[in-house]
């Protein structure tokens, strides 16, 4: 197989050129940012933003909690209120059982 940027041979199970390290084949889907609709506590923002950076969701409910009380109690809701309204939630998936088609909504 070879890279679609630098022209290089490279393994045919291969994702990135190790000439030049560009994705190879079907790039990846960029990262979105949407609340979590598993191991949600209260609306799933900071598990949200845990998935969304790779991090472990208690650090991310830690770290808001203090940046809360550092800032003053009341800037915190507000912000945690925002985010609640602004981002997006993740879709629900719904199983597909054998012989149906699959649900949409």
């Amino acid at each position: 197989m070879y890279c679609n940027a630098c022209g290089k041979v490279i393994a045919e199970d291969g994702r990135v050129c190790s000439y030049c390290g560009n994705v190879v084949g079907i790039p990846p889907t960029p990262k979105k940012l949407m609340r979590s609709r598993a191991g949600r506590k209260i609306a799933g923002v900071c598990a949200g933003l845990a998935q969304y950076f790779d991090l472990d969701s208690s650090l991310v409910r830690i770290l808001c909690f203090f940046i809360a009380l550092a800032t003053g109690i009341f800037p915190g809701i507000v912000t945690y209120l925002l985010a609640w309204i602004i981002v997006p939630e993740r879709p629900e998936l719904k199983p597909v059982v054998a012989g149906q088609q699959p649900v949409t909504s």
